[in-house]
């Protein structure tokens, strides 16, 4: 990758410093490649990082290295880190290389929090299927342009979601027959942040799957201001990749007939993926989630105790 012909933004930045730390720790890299790469990622990281947030151990392992860099430029711009001394080098690869061992406990963090996601989703999901005999289950994926990333911060996403999850629970417009939800954010190297999004509807209130995603799609659009971008998971072309498959596991699902269950299920599962750890988030908010569903116990839904007892819960 090289580093001096991105335009960054505050996603691929913190991918690209994460990537950096490692190849530090785990991989060869030349004095002259060190010093080169890290002179453009401090640079701009003195642009995007807020004290606010919080990051993962590999940048907090850079921000240590920034404060040491800032004691060696003392007032100096960044591109006099290209004529630091072996010295000081050392100090700074000493510094990076802590992460060595804190990379495996925190890769380990993200697998038992994603299973730990994953048995939740699937309780909640089994829980609705049992309980209905039909349902609709429609699928997004939202995120934004790829020319708007540069103005898209964690920040602005949380602020997003909060406008999302706040019409999804009021369940007007789009989101009239909504009987579940459940969503996770990602972070990726091209997409940048990213939400998929799960909608379970009433069937007998709501049909047009296709329609739905797109007017959820549309809606996200206007709440970004038109920085978003979406994809239908439901349309007829979409599915129809998957129905050859046998595999099929968004729009109309029967939920007494086994092979609509487990594809529904298995569809669903992408949104906690243990295996995904590239797509984990860098940087967050305090007390920011990246993942929830709605909730299955509610005064509106009728039988509840009924369903928990069938499912043993």
């Amino acid at each position: 990758m090289n580093l001096t012909t991105i335009i960054w933004n505050e996603s691929n930045l913190c991918i690209a410093i994460e990537d950096f730390v490692y190849s530090v720790c785990f991989e060869q890299m030349s004095e002259k490649q060190f010093k080169q790469s890290l002179s453009t990622l401090y640079e701009a990281f003195q642009y995007f990082y807020s004290a606010q947030l919080h990051y993962t151990v590999s940048i907090q392992y850079f921000i240590q290295c920034k404060y040491w860099i800032d004691h060696f430029l003392n007032g100096q711009s960044a591109s006099q880190i290209l004529n630091f001394n072996i010295q000081q080098v050392q100090t700074l690869c000493c510094v990076l290389s802590q992460y060595q061992n804190d990379y495996w406990n925190e890769h380990a963090r993200f697998i038992q929090q994603e299973q730990q996601n994953r048995n939740s989703l699937y309780q909640y999901l089994t829980k609705l299927i049992t309980h209905y005999s039909e349902l609709l289950f429609v699928r997004v994926d939202l995120g934004y342009l790829k020319e708007q990333q540069v103005n898209i911060g964690i920040q602005d996403v949380q602020q997003h979601m909060k406008i999302l999850r706040n019409r999804i629970a009021n369940q007007d417009g789009c989101f009239m027959g909504l009987r579940g939800y459940a969503w996770a954010l990602e972070q990726g190297t091209e997409k940048g942040y990213h939400c998929h999004l799960l909608l379970i509807y009433d069937p007998s209130k709501r049909m047009s799957d296709w329609y739905l995603a797109d007017q959820v799609g549309k809606l996200w659009q206007s709440i970004t201001g038109n920085l978003g971008w979406y994809f239908n998971c439901n349309t007829t072309d979409h599915k129809q990749q998957f129905k050859e498959l046998n595999r099929l596991g968004v729009g109309h699902i029967q939920c007494n007939v086994e092979l609509d269950v487990s594809n529904a299920l298995n569809a669903a599962m992408y949104l906690v993926n243990p295996e995904k750890y590239a797509q984990h988030l860098r940087a967050m908010l305090p007390r920011m989630r990246s993942f929830g569903t709605g909730q299955f116990e509610v005064n509106w839904r009728r039988g509840v105790a009924q369903t928990l007892q069938q499912c043993g819960f």
